[in-house]
C-alpha cells in the first residue's frame, strides 16, 4: 500500500504545481483515494452550514455529482464525522431504507484545514460491492498525507470565490456609475446645450457659439466615458461589439465570433480580453491584421487574439493583462499569453458555460 500511496501523492502533486482548477485537484484526490483503497467511488465532501457539498468526485456511478449538497444529521458516515472530527464507517443505508442511489455502504475520514473540520474524504460502495475491512484506516493514512494539497486547493477555491464576488461587485458598481451618468450630469448637458442654442437663435448672439460647442464636445467626453464604464454594445451580443471594435480599429480586425447570446458574465469577460488585446495590438505591436475569434466548444468559450506584430509581450508587463487573468480566472476560466519575439503575439482564454 505504501508504494500506491506514494504514486498517487506524486500524481496529486504534480496537478497541484501545474495550477489546475480546485475542481480538478479534488477529483484527482477522489481518484487517487479510491484506488489506493480499493474501491470504485470516493467523493471530497466540504461542511458548511449544517449540509455538505460535494467538491470533487470519482467513479463510475454517476450519484451525487459534484456540486450536489445535501443536509446532514440523519445519521451516516459523514455525519459522525463532522459531530467527531474522527473517522467513521456507516454499513447500515439498505437497512435504514434510506434512499442514497443503490449506496450500500460508506467510510470517511475528516479532511483538517486550519486546525478545523473543513469536510471529509468519503469512500462508497454501491450496489453488490462492499467496502474493505480497513477501508477508514487506509482512507486516513491517505487523507493525512493528502491534507496539504487538500489544504492548497482549499486555499485557491477561496481565492477564487473572492475574486468572483470583487469581479460582479465591481460590474455592479460599474452599471450603477453608468445610469447616475446618462440619468444626471450627462441629461444636465443636453438640457444646457438645449437651451443655449434656443438663446442663440432668438438674441442672435455668435458669441454663444464657442460655450455651444466646448458643450457637445464635453457630452461627448461624458459619453465615451460611460461607454469605458460597462460595454453598451453587448446589448447586441458578443458579436455586435466585436464587430464595433474591429470597425474602430485602425488595424484591420478580421473576426469570427459566436452570434448566439451568452451568459451576462462571460460576454463582459470575452469582450474586455478581446479590447484590451486589440488595443494592445495596436498600440505596441506594430502589427498589419488582428485575428479574433471566440466560439463555443463544448461546455466552454474559446477565444483567442492573434496579430502578426513583432511580439515580445508578457503576461507581467501591463496591470491590463494581469487584470484580464484576474477576471478569468474568477469565472474559473484560463487566460494564456503566447508572444515569441518576431511571431505575433496570441492572447487566448477559455471561460466555462
Amino acid at each position: 500500500m505504501a508504494r500506491g500511496v506514494a504514486t498517487a501523492l506524486r500524481d496529486i502533486a504534480v496537478l497541484v504545481a501545474h495550477g489546475a482548477s480546485p475542481a480538478n485537484v479534488f477529483a484527482a484526490i477522489s481518484e487517487q483515494a479510491a484506488q489506493v483503497c480499493g474501491v470504485s467511488a470516493a467523493a471530497v465532501v466540504r461542511f458548511a452550514d449544517g449540509g455538505a457539498t460535494i467538491a470533487g468526485r470519482w467513479g463510475s456511478v454517476d450519484a451525487f455529482p459534484a456540486g450536489t449538497v445535501f443536509p446532514l444529521g440523519a445519521g451516516g458516515a459523514l455525519t459522525l464525522v463532522r459531530n467527531t472530527g474522527l473517522p467513521a464507517r456507516f454499513d447500515e443505508y439498505e437497512r435504514t431504507g434510506t434512499e442514497m442511489h443503490g449506496l450500500r455502504e460508506g467510510a470517511a475520514t475528516p479532511v483538517i484545514v486550519e486546525d478545523a473540520v473543513w469536510g471529509a474524504l468519503l469512500l462508497a460502495a454501491f450496489g453488490g460491492e462492499r467496502l474493505p475491512a480497513d477501508a477508514e484506516e487506509k482512507l486516513t493514512e491517505f487523507a493525512q498525507l493528502a491534507s496539504l494539497a487538500l489544504a492548497s486547493a482549499d486555499a485557491r477555491e477561496r481565492l477564487l470565490e473572492s475574486r468572483e464576488r470583487l469581479v460582479r461587485t465591481a460590474d455592479a458598481e460599474r452599471k450603477r456609475l453608468e445610469r447616475n451618468l446618462h440619468d444626471g450630469a450627462q441629461q444636465r448637458l443636453v438640457a444646457a446645450r438645449l437651451t443655449l442654442r434656443m438663446l442663440r437663435s432668438k438674441l442672435d448672439t455668435p458669441e454663444l457659439d464657442p460655450v455651444i460647442d466646448e458643450l457637445g464636445a464635453a457630452l461627448e467626453e461624458l459619453r465615451e466615458l460611460a461607454r469605458g464604464l460597462h460595454p453598451a454594445a453587448l446589448s447586441r451580443g458578443l458579436y455586435a461589439a466585436v464587430g464595433m471594435l474591429a470597425t474602430r480599429s485602425p488595424v484591420p480586425v478580421e473576426y469570427d465570433v459566436v452570434e448566439g447570446r451568452l451568459p451576462e458574465a462571460i460576454e463582459v469577460a470575452a469582450y474586455y480580453v478581446i479590447a484590451e488585446a486589440i488595443t494592445n495590438a495596436v498600440k505596441h505591436a506594430e502589427a498589419s491584421v488582428i485575428r479574433v475569434t471566440a466560439i463555443v466548444d463544448g461546455d466552454e468559450l474559446a477565444l483567442s487574439v492573434a496579430d502578426d506584430g513583432r511580439g515580445g509581450a508578457a503576461l507581467a508587463d501591463g496591470s491590463g493583462l494581469v487584470g484580464l487573468r484576474d477576471r478569468v480566472e474568477a469565472l474559473r476560466g484560463r487566460l494564456q499569453v503566447s508572444s515569441r519575439p518576431g511571431a505575433g503575439t496570441t492572447i487566448s482564454a477559455t471561460l466555462p458555460l
